[in-house]
């Protein structure tokens, strides 16, 4: 741990493999003008690189929101933040939304930082309204993507001025290979062409629709990879019985096989600004994915990469048919492979963040 640098703390559910624990991960190691604490209900496989990099660890105790244990555990975070002369509290998620920002709100000399990573249909019902109240007692709202900003500001009356759009970013030196030259792993060995995804295996992935889209156009040679645990995976394996179809249970080395695919599907029927999206064209995959959420700021349709329509099987299937031509796949892969260097990779990222940091410091507090 540097010293001179002003301490903040980033908080999440978890350290595992989700999009926003890893871009909560991510920033922390890649700060520069701050010092990053992390705090999470649960541990994940991003537990030892932050403790590597010599990031302090907070664990919060309870798991339950609703309980006298969560009022104890807001009053030793207070404690923490005190003692650690923390500036700024940032929460990743929603349920750190509803635990961190009334206790940064009340403890003295901290700033609290709401975020929104997904859309509020996403959120469980009954956290939807403590949600919007976290989202006004913080001092400022960070989204993902410009589609979640104007939800926050049409459905939920909150006030543009409070909401900052602060990109994902991707690490583009992990992240990388040519398009036109893909890198085998064993799952992949003997295929021709490979179309993969790699998510959270749960219903809003949509992943049911790849592959039904796969079955109606494979060909000998072409293979579905599948990377990533959850909920649905039992019911896409049956799903997928008789088709050239493999699945990957979640793993840190995710590169490896975005190197392999030629194609990358994202049939999701909600997003905020997909990681998994972002790593694929960083890797030089060809993108077909959902007219949803930030999706189409990310995916330029016939230019970085291709959109359809939600939940259309027609869409995407027409989509496959287009990419299997080598010229075009690597003319839209070698694009996005370009945006992702230029607009959004992990640097810009951590200075938006940082950036943001700066500015709500210097202003006046009320």
């Amino acid at each position: 741990m540097r010293k001179g640098r002003t301490p903040v703390l980033l908080m999440s559910h978890a350290l595992g493999a989700g999009g926003g624990e890893r871009q909560l991960a991510l920033t922390a190691l890649g700060m520069k003008r701050y010092q990053a604490h992390v705090a999470a209900v649960q541990g994940g496989h991003w537990v030892k690189p932050l403790e590597d990099a010599g990031v302090p660890l907070y664990w919060v105790r309870s798991r339950s929101l609703l309980s006298f244990d969560a009022l104890r555990e807001g009053r030793r975070l207070s404690q923490y933040l005190g003692s650690q002369n923390i500036a700024l509290v940032h929460s990743f998620d929603y349920t750190m939304n509803l635990f961190g920002m009334p206790v940064a709100a009340c403890t003295r000399g901290v700033i609290p930082v709401a975020a929104q990573r997904c859309e509020m249909g996403l959120v469980p019902p009954r956290y939807r309204r403590p949600t919007v109240w976290a989202h006004k007692m913080s001092g400022q709202v960070v989204v993902n993507s410009s589609r979640l900003r104007d939800e926050l500001v049409q459905d939920f009356g909150e006030r543009a001025d409070r909401i900052s759009v602060c990109y994902n970013g991707v690490d583009t030196a992990m992240f990388t290979g040519s398009p036109a030259e893909r890198i085998p792993v064993s799952e992949t060995q003997g295929a021709s062409l490979v179309i993969a995804c790699v998510c959270v295996l749960r219903p809003e992935k949509n992943l049911a629709l790849l592959i039904e889209a796969f079955r109606k156009v494979q060909q000998p040679g072409w293979r579905l990879l599948l990377v990533g645990d959850g909920p649905e995976r039992q019911a896409l394996i049956a799903q997928a019985s008789g088709l050239d179809c493999v699945f990957v249970p979640s793993t840190n080395e995710v590169f490896r096989y975005l190197r392999a695919a030629h194609i990358f599907v994202l049939a999701s029927r909600s997003e905020g600004l997909s990681n998994s999206i972002m790593e694929a064209m960083a890797s030089g995959c060809a993108v077909a994915a959902t007219r949803v959420g930030g999706n189409p700021e990310l995916v330029e349709h016939g230019q970085t990469g291709l959109l359809f329509e939600n939940a259309s099987l027609e869409g995407l299937t027409a989509a496959l048919q287009r990419l299997a031509d080598p010229a075009e796949r690597h003319r839209l892969a070698e694009a996005g492979q370009r945006r992702m260097r230029n607009d959004f990779s992990l640097e810009s990222a951590v200075e938006r963040i940082e950036a943001l940091y700066d500015r709500l410091l210097l202003e006046p507090r009320s």
